[in-house]
């Protein structure tokens, strides 16, 4: 059965290979070979096809790349700058009033630049296109950029070749700005991105005038100087207002290469370059053919810079130096900043400070400082340093002098307001005395025995010693055991009875008292003693600022104001920062300042007073004088009707000044004040209707009776008239003055007397 099977198979398969070949058979294609040059442009496309697709990969890579870089690049670019609040150096000026009531400048300060603020509108038309078509043509039309200026000079920078009639920058006016400003000036393509990408923002916040305004506010124009108002004062004596064509041309000539290019530097190249400016200023239609035409042939009178040197050369006097450290120190509270910090604020700051000072006298003041014959009536070679203040009744610093001789610089050692001293028997007045009368202590007459106190003795403790004596003017210490009335006691500056007094205040009170009401900054915990109060032995001293401040309220009623050396300061703006606030402190009563200012009187008017040298003719003058120990210190605080003012004379190592050496302290404040005392507009000080006058006995210090030998009209509080004496019994040969209204006329027999008066 599998033989017959495999002869059918293979029959059926010869039946059907004759079936198929008796079909007619299909005639094949015959394949082509490639060429050689068809291989070599397949590979070629096939390769460049590949690159291509390589390069549109790794392009886009580095797009990719580059696009996240530049966004960060442009956002850790992006600053804020505020052109309303620029960080820029401004000069600041200090301005005083002139007899005439006239506004003059005192000084003009600066660290770095010399630069004035000047708002847009104070620039004319003519002087802001200057700048636009001399330093960006296109500055009205670009955002900021001028990408056709930027390729031009990235193509001349490539080739090294000048276009547009010299070597061209880049930058627009808002990226010279944003330069300026920032302080950027690195050298690279990564600033000049940092400035493109900035200048861009500006130009979206700010208008094109605020962006001009603050360019002609910061750009330099040679040397120090910096600003359109401070480059015109400086080349013109103008402000920027008042520039003409030809002078605006003049100074946009400058910031091209303004060490260089200023008319004081070089008046040529300057004169070469400004007729460039008025070619484009022509060509841009901001001026006309006539303008252009008298503006290239105009006189510029450009100031004189030798004159200018000289000028500024000068060193400031002693008031500028007193303003500036006090403003800076003021600056310091306002801002909590540190001196350097508030320093660099002052100088670069732009501020304007106003100034009560009075001219005239501080330059007749610094002329008797120069002259050493103010001092002494021989010549010395080794004389004493001096110094010397002056203000009114509100606190106004008028005058001040900090030195003997010419002025060794500006901003140096001004011993009136940084000097501390032992102001010795000048405090008297504020301790002690004053204390006592505006307490009711003590009057006009009470009675005090010339004799030391007994205090503890520090080397041999458990005992005491006998403190203080007196100062002869031999250098003697005596005390004479007598009595002597206050007013009395206070003429002859008597120590011993100062620290009786004080020892009755007790110090602590008396301290208090001197600290609270009269505003001393320099006192210690340790002068609440009676060697500080009485004899002015303080531990640090005082300024003669603040102790002629004192002396004020001796000579207004009892008012103390704090001293002043100007009285406000204005930023850049115009907005008041600083301002002096005349705000009085009672710090005696009327009453009280009354009955001192008559024994204040007595030192310069009494037969024994110490300050009797500083008598004027016409003007009552009012005073104390004071010597530290070893006279190592020598002081005259004096009040007249218009002024109160101080001096003080002696070693800056605290030397002993040798009796002689220079005049006494209430001759010196006559030579070097009486005369403008003298021309004050009032001759004595207000009464006080409230003040009781009445005589005192001579024997007691009370009210005189009719029984009573009359002293003297003394001067009295309401508060603390004393009690008519009734222990006396008066002779027969004066009974008929009985009237105590009717005593003796002759004030010095009378004050004579009263020195043989004694226990």
């Amino acid at each position: 059965m599998a033989n017959s099977d495999k002869k059918k198979n293979t029959a059926a398969h010869v039946a059907a290979d004759s079936k198929a070949s008796a079909q007619p058979k299909k005639k094949r294609k015959k394949r082509k070979k490639a060429g050689p040059i068809r291989k070599t442009l397949t590979v070629i496309g096939t390769v460049l096809l590949s690159l291509i697709l390589v390069c549109i990969i790794t392009c886009s890579i580095i797009a990719a790349t580059l696009t996240v870089y530049v966004m960060q690049f442009r956002e850790s670019s992006t600053i804020d700058l505020d052109l309303n609040n620029l960080d820029l150096a401004y000069t600041t000026f200090i301005y005083g009033y002139d007899e005439n009531s006239e506004l003059v400048e005192l000084a003009s300060i600066s660290k770095s630049a010399d630069r004035i603020p000047v708002s847009i509108d104070k620039i004319p038309q003519h002087v802001r296109d200057a700048f636009v078509y001399t330093e960006d043509e296109r500055f009205y039309e670009h955002d900021g950029v001028d990408w056709r200026r930027t390729f031009s000079a990235f193509v001349n920078e490539i080739l090294n070749q000048a276009l547009y009639g010299g070597k061209q920058g880049g930058s627009t006016i808002t990226q010279q700005l944003v330069k300026n400003i920032t302080g950027d000036d690195d050298v690279g393509w990564e600033r000049k991105m940092r400035e493109i990408f900035r200048a861009s923002d500006l130009e979206k916040y700010y208008s094109k005038d605020d962006i001009l305004c603050a360019y002609l506010n910061t750009i330099g124009f040679g040397g120090s100087t910096a600003g359109i108002q401070a480059a015109s004062l400086k080349y013109f004596g103008k402000d920027v207002c008042e520039l003409t064509i030809a002078q605006g041309a003049c100074l946009a000539a400058i910031p091209q290469s303004p060490n260089t290019l200023n008319p004081w530097a070089d008046a040529e190249a300057n004169k070469e370059r400004q007729e460039v400016v008025l070619g484009l200023m022509l060509k841009n239609g901001a001026i006309s053919e006539s303008e252009y035409e008298a503006a290239l042939v105009e006189d510029l009178e450009i100031i004189d810079p030798d004159a200018v040197a000289l000028e500024d050369d000068d060193i400031q006097n002693w008031y500028v130096d007193m303003v500036i450290r006090d403003v800076i120190y003021d600056l310091m509270d306002y801002y909590g900043v540190d001196y350097d910090d508030a320093s660099d604020m002052l100088y670069d700051g732009g501020y304007t400070i106003y100034t009560p000072i009075d001219i005239e006298m501080q330059e007749e003041i610094e002329a008797k400082f120069k002259d050493y014959t103010t001092f002494s009536s021989e010549v010395l070679t080794d004389p004493p340093q001096s110094c010397f203040i002056v203000m009114d009744y509100t606190g106004n610093i008028l005058a001040v002098a900090g030195g003997v001789g010419e002025k060794a610089g500006s901003n140096v050692w001004n011993r009136a307001t940084m000097s501390t001293r032992q102001p010795g028997s000048s405090i008297k007045p504020l301790a002690g005395y004053s204390y006592g009368i505006e307490t009711d202590m003590m009057t006009w007459s009470s009675l005090y025995q010339d004799m030391p106190i007994e205090i503890p003795d520090e080397d041999n403790p458990g005992q005491t010693r006998s403190w203080p004596t007196n100062y002869s003017s031999t250098g003697n210490m005596t005390y004479s055991g007598s009595y002597y009335f206050v007013f009395q006691a206070l003429q002859r500056s008597l120590n011993t009875i100062s620290a009786r007094i004080v020892q009755e205040a007790t110090p602590s009170k008396a301290f208090e008292f001197m600290q609270n009401k009269y505003q001393f900054t320099t006192l210690s915990a340790y002068d609440a003693d009676l060697a500080p109060l009485s004899v002015g032995a303080l531990t640090n001293g005082v300024y003669l600022r603040e102790m002629v401040a004192a002396y004020q309220v001796f000579g207004n009623g009892g008012k103390y104001f704090s001293p002043t050396s100007y009285t406000y300061v204005l930023d850049p703006s115009g907005e008041v920062i600083l301002q002096h606030t005349y705000t009085p402190i009672q710090s005696i009563s009327e009453e009280s300042a009354y009955v001192m200012n008559k024994l204040l009187q007595q030192v310069v008017e009494g037969p024994n007073g110490t300050g009797r040298a500083a008598q004027l003719e016409s003007t009552t003058v009012v005073g104390k004088t004071g010597t530290s120990q070893n006279w190592v210190d020598q002081w005259f605080i004096a009040c007249t009707p218009d002024y109160v003012s101080g001096v003080w004379y002696g070693y800056d190592d605290n030397r002993t000044v040798k009796t002689g050496t220079y005049y006494g302290t209430a001759q010196l404040w006559k030579n070097i004040f009486g005369d403008i005392a003298k021309a004050g507009t009032t001759e004595s000080f207000p009464e006080c209707d409230t003040i009781v006058e009445k005589y005192y006995c001579s024997n007691t210090g009370l009210i005189a009776s009719g029984s009573c030998p009359t002293g003297g009209i003394g001067y009295y509080k309401s508060s603390n008239v004393p009690a008519v004496c009734t222990s006396c019994s008066y002779s027969s040969s004066t009974a008929e003055e009985s009237d105590a209204e009717s005593a003796l006329n002759e004030t010095d027999s009378i004050f004579t007397a009263y020195y043989s008066i004694n226990s």
